[in-house]
């Protein structure tokens, strides 16, 4: 079989000389992962650089019988960018360009393969950026961003990554070059996970950049839960554009990381909220006192970013949480449950127990401005017992997510990992009505095999893995 993979291949390189397509194992080997860490061998990777480059590629590999994988920066959580084995990956990587710009309404158009971070540079200096900005937007490109719907810290006031789309160009598994908006077509592709379609382009709406930014760490007093904080916050009237949570293992863990324990010494098990405002200097300053009074009305520690050296320290704390629980663990199991607002604070309480009955290393934080938590489990994939029991709590957490009426995924996507608890979420009714969409948009299963769509019917019969 191998072999046969390997003269299709080389037969496709053949056909389209005018596209950088590689073979070499060492290309193979790494485009076969992502952040998870699972491995898939592909048989060869292209890098497409404009729109006839993908329809060339696609009309040929079908004619072939080769699978395609289309690729970001390879920085996803679910295993969604795993090739499956004797696959063509296509990666985007070399597609970056600004391709319009209209200051007037506010609009962006950029090829899928540009990096989130480097679109927030070329904006900044014309006083605009691109709201969605999950933790690794220094890396992660916008079609993967568009491929996994990604929120991010700024989700509790503008949204994800849907809200942005005004509309994409794209190649169909046929190898149609199309473009349509949110209303359309183009509405199934966001969050697909490169199953329905390969991105080339996407025009996206912009937001001015806010006049004053402040920001804020607030820690809860003792053994208090910050969410229930959060919750009375807003209540009050406080009206943030960022709302993150931090339990107080995770903050231990990214202070000890960037060499800042004297943040949150003496206070004991405190959890934290990240928060920030933005608007005018009237409407942040108001904002701020509103924040002050709150924290001292109920003894709540509040540290706030003086000026922009404060505040990027800040922000680098929460962007450092990932890298900091590494060193906490050899493998991270990293699942992110949506829940609805209200059973947040519950959710912490009862996934740390259902941690602590397995015996594992749990970490927790996210944007639960938008219900979003991260949930990771910090083990050593060699220790078989403890990956077992890792296993069984991840089942059971998402029993109990979607149980209390919450979501296997906030922004991470299904991919892989997730595949086999779709009955949990999902009626056999409306994992055939998934398959259907599928059977239109690729009839003959030649993207991203072996994610969402490959099981989903068993999935549906009960199929687990």
């Amino acid at each position: 079989m191998a072999d046969e993979s390997q003269k299709r291949i080389d037969e496709l390189k053949r056909r389209i000389r005018h596209v950088n397509l590689y073979t070499e194992y060492y290309y193979r080997i790494a485009y076969g992962y992502d952040a998870t860490g699972i491995k898939g061998l592909c048989a060869g990777v292209a890098f497409p650089e404009s729109q006839e480059d993908i329809v060339s590629i696609v009309l040929n590999a079908a004619s072939l019988g080769i699978p395609l994988v289309p690729r970001g920066a390879g920085t996803g959580f679910s295993g969604g960018s795993v090739p499956a084995d004797g696959s063509l990956v296509v990666s985007t990587e070399k597609m970056r360009r600004v391709l319009s710009f209209d200051r007037r309404i506010g609009e962006v158009e950029v090829e899928s393969g540009i990096v989130n971070g480097e679109l927030q540079n070329y904006l900044r200096p014309s006083g605009f950026f691109y709201p969605p900005d999950p933790a690794s937007y220094k890396v992660s490109t916008i079609g993967g961003n568009i491929a996994e719907n990604a929120g991010g810290p700024r989700a509790y006031k503008y949204g994800v990554t849907r809200r942005y789309v005004r509309s994409l160009k794209w190649i169909t598994s046929d190898g149609e070059y199309l473009e349509s908006g949110p209303g359309g077509p183009a509405a199934f592709l966001i969050g697909s996970e490169g199953t329905l379609g390969i991105i080339y382009s996407a025009r996206l709406a912009l937001f001015p950049i806010p006049k004053t930014r402040k920001t804020f760490l607030l820690g809860s007093s003792g053994d208090g839960n910050a969410i229930d904080i959060a919750s009375n916050l807003l209540h009050s009237g406080f009206s943030p554009s960022v709302l993150e949570f931090i339990d107080s293992k995770t903050m231990r863990c990214v202070a000890e990381h960037m060499d800042i324990l004297s943040i949150i010494e003496d206070r004991g098990n405190s959890s934290y909220l990240f928060l920030e405002v933005e608007g005018t200097e009237i409407e942040t300053t108001d904002q701020q006192r509103h924040l002050n009074d709150f924290c001292e009305r109920h003894g709540f520690l509040l540290t706030t970013a003086e000026g922009e050296e404060e505040r990027e320290i800040l922000w680098e704390l929460r962007r450092s949480i990932s890298p900091s629980l590494a060193k906490k663990g050899i493998t991270k199991v990293n699942e992110d449950i949506a829940l609805p607002l209200g059973k947040l604070a519950e959710a912490v309480v009862r996934i740390h127990e259902l941690a602590r009955d397995k015996n594992l290393d749990c970490y927790i934080f996210g944007h639960c401005g938008d219900g979003n938590l991260h949930v990771n489990i910090m083990t050593d994939r060699r220790k078989k017992l403890e990956m077992k029991r890792s296993g069984e709590f991840v089942r059971d957490l998402f029993s109990y997510v979607i149980a209390a009426g919450g979501t296997l995924s906030g922004e991470h996507g299904i991919g892989i990992t997730k595949r086999p608890f779709l009955n949990l979420a999902f009626s056999p009714e409306e994992l055939r009505l998934q398959e259907g969409i599928k059977n239109v948009m690729d009839p003959g299963a030649k993207l991203n095999p072996g994610k969402y769509f490959d099981k989903i019917v068993s999935a549906g019969r009960g199929w687990t893995s």
